[in-house]
């Protein structure tokens, strides 16, 4: 945490405090010693009445009043997109809402931040709602930003692959649920398969969200239209796949960008290296889901010409999708507010 935040003291109000970006934004205020002068953790009425820890004391979990607005001075919004609309849309209050969901990603009224790539819009907003982007979009723009300040490359294409966790702790419970019954040599039922509609443990979906009438998923749509919002790019050419794996934290994407004359790779190994937020691995060296996971960083590597066409350039990159593709990314956004 920047050391001038201890100036300041804040009501913090969690809305989704039970899920795994709820759960796992508590955990980044703590270690970053956000200045938390109060806090209310909000769900829904199945995990009303559990408590939580959050610096050596327990918090109970309500039902959203509705004077919720009135509780705190920033909140942290970590619910479904169905849940987040009644209580955000038409919000007017002076609290600041900080929300993981899509219903806001490209209204144009309201900022899409990465702090890494672009705080400045929070500077000139007059907008209390500030959208955290899709936990894939962030590593992949932040990645992005540290290319094109190299060069700007002609098309992107990107491959997707994303852990069970980023569908919510329901996607996760399943995917373990499933693992059992693979273990036990049984199939696995249909009541099993109810989140992802398929098998996912030992198995690819390549599908995430929904397909419209060119056969482009709802994920890899949210993926173009947020880089160019972030990057303020209306035209970036980016071409994606996103594919979710039976992995449990750790989003990782294969990166391919076409540039239209050749690009030294150490320039872009430089400004990789230099960029804040990102860990630049040189050579052969690598970081997978695994390794990510529980890390604030995203991990770039395997950074690397194509053989036969110099303009061509591939990369590796992972990192936690709970952390910095989610809950790490919102505090972010709040210490860039204060």
């Amino acid at each position: 945490m920047p050391s001038y935040l201890i100036e300041y003291i804040m009501r913090v109000g969690i809305i989704g405090a039970t899920g795994l970006v709820g759960r796992t934004t508590l955990s980044i205020l703590e270690e970053r010693n956000f200045p938390v002068s109060e806090l209310t953790l909000f769900a829904s009425e199945r995990s009303a009445g559990q408590k939580i820890a959050f610096k050596g004391e327990e918090y109970e979990v309500m039902v959203v009043p509705e004077n919720w607005d009135l509780l705190a001075d920033v909140f942290f919004c970590s619910v479904s997109d169905d849940l987040t609309r009644p209580i955000l849309e038409g919000y007017s209050g002076d609290a600041w809402i900080i929300d993981k969901s899509k219903v806001f990603r490209m209204d144009p009224a309201v900022p899409l931040v990465v702090p890494e790539v672009n705080a400045d819009v929070l500077k000139t907003t007059s907008s209390k709602i500030i959208a955290n982007p899709n936990c894939t979009t962030i590593p992949f723009v932040m990645a992005l930003d540290a290319v094109r300040r190299v060069a700007g490359p002609e098309r992107i294409v990107v491959t997707a692959l994303q852990s069970a966790s980023g569908a919510g702790k329901d996607a996760l419970a399943e995917l373990r649920l499933q693992r059992e019954y693979l273990a036990t040599g049984q199939e696995v039922p249909a009541d099993a398969q109810e989140v992802f509609g398929r098998i996912l443990a030992s198995n690819l979906i390549p599908q995430i969200g929904s397909f419209d009438k060119s056969g482009e998923s709802s994920e890899e749509r949210k993926l173009r239209a947020e880089s160019r919002k972030i990057l303020d790019d209306a035209r970036l050419p980016v071409y994606g796949t996103c594919v979710r794996v039976p992995v449990e934290v750790g989003h990782s994407l294969s990166v391919t960008f076409i540039f239209t004359e050749a690009v030294e790779l150490k320039r872009i190994e430089k400004s990789l290296a230099s960029y804040s937020g990102i860990k630049y691995l040189s050579g052969s060296h690598y970081f997978t889901p695994s390794q990510a996971a529980g890390k604030d960083e995203v991990y770039c590597c395997l950074l690397r010409h194509s053989p036969e066409d110099k303009k061509v350039i591939h990369m590796w990159i992972t990192t936690d999708n709970l952390r910095k593709g989610a809950a790490l990314n919102a505090v972010q956004i709040a210490e860039c507010l204060i």
